[in-house]
């Protein structure tokens, strides 16, 4: 019998040793594959005093692995009319493989070699080190990157794997050596912890049983244990850093949040899109930037992963304006916490977010994503399917309710960076 076709469903198939494996059907008449490793090697797992080993590992798996280095990896994805990405995170690192379909299970062996098998040549370290630095200034001194590590800094305490940005310090990131490194990747780059989720026009036999040949050396490695530090309840914090020079002022509001498994994520979720995350229709975007036309952006997120979460208001202004557009964001977050949305604008953005499900099927790297979300968190495998009525069965008042929890504003934190100018 032949098996349903559907990318908006996953299917956990059977493990490889600890590592769980994820396949996904590709779009309909898609012409490309995507598979993605993800593992337990996020920055929330560096060492004191180590700080940039995570983001230095993650960088440097898909630069040379096996008997390949750097140019000769280069070429032979070139050639093959593939890409390999990377992604870390406090929590994971990951890596991705995306090529043509009908190359998929010799492209997932390149994947599982940079995986299981990164050189580390000397000359890619040194260099991964320099880009490392040289994020750390960008960090320091834009006024966007630097805004967004003082939100976490005010947020989490110390120790907290949320904390950090991942960059580390100068003295950190050299004094971090090879083995280090490798250390680091043998013991975060592994089965237990692990998923890989592969989108391609397989079987899930044919699927599975090139993950158990392919990635049998990292099956039984067993994964460290990421730990969050209990938050001390707060008031909450300001947070200013004046760099005159710049041209442009961030503004961020923020604090803590729930995790992707709270049963009122749905709900929290509509709450984000309502404040600032759905463009054009977003209260933040209609206030503070298109009838007050005193923002270049404004927006909203809800990063919600598995220890915590934080949610974050945004805009970047000009330094003659910040004062004005700072109490405008926190006038639309009490609103959200206080008062219900209308059911005409609830339904306006939830049709929006639903209409961006089917967008989202119209490439093999998108549909993709959504597999790698819905795996990573543990999600039910027909969650997508279910997703738009899950959405449509959301009442106002849940939305207001999942605001005050979500979005509450018990230990936020006021961040203002860039050309402050007199008080």
């Amino acid at each position: 019998m032949a098996e349903a076709r559907d990318p908006l469903t996953i299917r956990y198939l059977e493990p490889v040793g600890r590592l769980t494996v994820v396949r996904q059907d590709p779009p309909a008449s898609a012409a490309s594959f995507s598979a993605t490793y993800v593992g337990p090697g996020g920055w929330g797992f560096d060492a004191p005093g180590a700080e940039g080993t995570a983001r230095l590992v993650n960088q440097l798996v898909t630069s040379a692995a096996g008997p390949y280095d750097r140019v000769e990896l280069a070429r032979r994805l070139d050639r093959a009319g593939a890409t390999l990405s990377r992604q870390c995170a406090p929590e994971s690192s990951e890596v991705t493989v995306w090529g043509p379909a009908d190359a998929w299970e010799p492209l997932l062996g390149l994947l599982a070699l940079v995986v299981q098998r990164p050189r580390f040549d000397p000359d890619d370290v040194q260099r991964a080190r320099r880009q490392l630095v040289e994020r750390q200034l960008r960090e320091a001194t834009q006024p966007a990157h630097r805004a967004e590590r003082e939100l976490l800094l005010g947020i989490f305490p110390p120790g907290h794997p949320y904390r950090g940005t991942g960059l580390g310090t100068s003295r950190t990131v050299r004094a971090l050596s090879r083995e280090r490194l490798r250390r680091f990747h043998r013991e975060h780059f592994t089965g237990e912890g692990g998923l890989l989720v592969v989108t391609a026009p397989a079987r899930d036999r044919a699927v599975r049983a090139a993950a158990a040949r392919l990635f049998r050396t990292l099956a039984e490695a067993r994964s460290p244990t990421l730990r969050a530090a209990a938050r001390r309840p707060s008031k909450g914090s300001k947070r200013s850093v004046d760099l005159p020079g710049r041209s442009q002022v961030e503004v961020r509001l923020g604090g803590p949040s729930i995790v992707r498994g709270d049963p009122r994520y749905p709900a929290a979720f509509l709450a984000n899109e309502i404040l600032g995350a759905r463009p054009l229709l977003s209260r933040l975007f209609q206030r503070v930037r298109e009838r007050g036309g005193l923002a270049y952006h404004a927006s909203s997120a809800l990063e919600a992963m598995r220890l915590a979460g934080y949610w974050v208001a945004q805009a970047g202004t000009g330094g003659d304006r910040w004062r004005r557009v700072l109490p405008m964001v926190t006038g639309e977050l009490r609103r959200l916490r206080r008062e219900n949305p209308s059911p005409t604008e609830l339904d306006l953005i939830r049709e929006s977010a639903i209409g961006e499900l089917p967008l989202s099927l119209e490439s093999t790297a998108e549909a993709h994503e959504l597999a790698v979300e819905a795996a990573y968190h543990r999600l039910p495998e027909d969650h997508w399917r279910r997703w738009p009525a899950t959405l449509r069965g959301v009442s106002p008042t849940e939305v207001r309710e999942a605001a005050e929890a979500a979005f509450g504003s018990s230990g936020s934190v006021q961040v203002v960076v860039g050309p402050l100018g007199p008080a």
